[in-house]
């Protein structure tokens, strides 16, 4: 069975619990991968968690249950698995902007949620470079910011990241101390329960002192790992934000691997050209995402 149809099942299972319980392992298994990667592909490809599309899902039913006033808010709110009638207002304005009792109104128009009707044409039409590479347990110190996932905020998050460090100096005084690999931004730390995750503009550690780094600087530990590392062209940050997409919806589906769970990163390498910034459309970089063989569910 095809990646899109295991994904359809996921979100099948997801629409059919609407007013009950949901599984996330059990969403996982039915798209034939770890909850790591279910989470992390769902996100990609979707632009929201499962768990974000679950919430939103079961506001948009709970909406048009409220707009044909059959129904108390209390009892809406408990059928979508919220435990009082307070925290799900708080939820319901939040997404739609006015409060349960307010929908009830005929002349209020809602912009409800529709579920996921997943279409994927896997062309193979657009090359990407990449090579499986093997390192052993890694070292690199940086600055860290904490981000989400949640509504796309880490797109927003992380290039403000580089430009605040990059006005104040610190990411100048770091670059001094650039190893082989170069600048890297290092994803790690992920919190599933409120999709947050660390992000360290960082090099590599080799024998320096955090003392002698920018302040604030912190030790970033990652264990070894089997990489799929592709190289990205184009300017920052459009080019590998392009790419991380590409990867979990063209290289993923069709390779034999998923993530697996350990921190990934891009590597911003000394150029080729010193006339050629992260602007240019010649820069390059490369994703470095750790990897493991799928197996059955």
């Amino acid at each position: 069975m095809d990646w899109a149809n295991r994904m359809k099942q996921a979100i099948e299972y997801f629409e059919s619990h609407l007013e009950r319980q949901a599984d996330m392992e059990r969403a996982a298994r039915l798209a034939n991968c770890s909850l790591f990667h279910f989470c992390r592909m769902f996100e990609v490809v979707f632009g929201l968690s499962p768990a974000e599309y679950l919430r939103r899902r079961r506001l948009s039913a709970a909406a048009l249950d409220l707009a044909a006033g059959k129904d108390r808010v209390l009892d809406v709110a408990l059928r979508y698995g919220w435990e009082s009638p307070e925290a799900f207002a708080k939820a319901f304005k939040r997404l739609f902007g006015i409060t349960p009792s307010q929908a009830r109104s005929s002349s209020v128009p809602l912009e409800l949620w529709p579920p996921i009707q997943l279409t994927v044409i896997l062309k193979g039409d657009r090359s990407m470079k990449y090579r499986i590479e093997q390192r052993d347990a890694m070292e690199f110190v940086g600055l860290v910011l904490r981000t989400t996932s949640t509504g796309g905020q880490n797109l927003s998050a992380i290039p403000q990241f580089w430009q605040e460090k990059a006005r104040d100096g610190s990411v100048e005084q770091l670059a001094q101390y650039c190893g082989p690999m170069g600048m890297l931004g290092i994803c790690y730390d992920y919190k599933p329960e409120d999709n947050s995750f660390a992000y360290a503009i960082a090099v590599e550690r080799g024998n320096k002192s955090l003392k002698d780094l920018p302040q604030g600087c912190q030790l970033v530990q990652v264990p070894p790992a089997t990489y799929a590392v592709f190289e990205c062209r184009g300017p920052m940050p459009q080019a590998i934000q392009d790419l991380w997409k590409q990867i979990y919806t063209d290289w993923f589906p069709a390779s034999e691997y998923e993530h697996a769970g350990t921190p990934d990163f891009e590597v911003y390498p000394a150029q080729e050209d010193p006339a050629i910034t992260d602007s240019s459309p010649n820069y390059r970089s490369e994703v470095w995402i750790p990897i493991k063989k799928k197996t059955s569910r």
